[in-house]
């Protein structure tokens, strides 16, 4: 019985894990995943960082639909350079105005900034990012 209930333990504690750093997650290089629907991410690839504080870089993008959006706002957990490479998203940040990107638009996000992106453009947007990453980040 006690082995059940440390394996059921387990199983919550992963669980709450990737629900909470739902956004920032480890994933094998080249692989998909559907974030939100009509949002899927693919993981570029990661590598050491040359920026002081921080161990890797991983580098995703993510391809969003039109009319896709995140169901509330996320806060960002680490520090990361975003590029739009396609499309056009309309982005909200929590205490700042609402700003539209388009395609060759860069911005930063800070850690712990609450922000909403909706794809806003006919064609599917395309944002590119680099995650900063500490030891223990996945």
């Amino acid at each position: 019985m006690a082995k059940l209930v440390s394996t059921a333990v387990g199983m919550l504690v992963a669980i709450s894990i990737a629900l909470s750093s739902g956004y920032l997650y480890a994933q094998e290089v080249g692989k998909t995943k559907e974030m939100w629907p009509g949002w899927v991410r693919k993981n570029l690839g990661e590598g050491p960082s040359n920026v002081p504080g921080f161990d890797k870089v991983r580098v995703v993008e993510d391809t969003i639909q039109p009319g896709a959006k995140q169901p509330s706002l996320i806060t960002m957990p680490v520090p990361m350079f975003c590029t739009l490479t396609k499309g056009e998203l309309t982005v909200a940040t929590e205490g700042e105005p609402t700003v539209k990107r388009k395609a060759g638009d860069s911005w930063v996000c800070n850690v712990g900034q609450k922000r909403q992106a909706t794809s806003t453009g006919s064609e599917p947007a395309v944002m590119r990012m680099h995650h900063l990453l500490k030891a223990g980040d996945k």
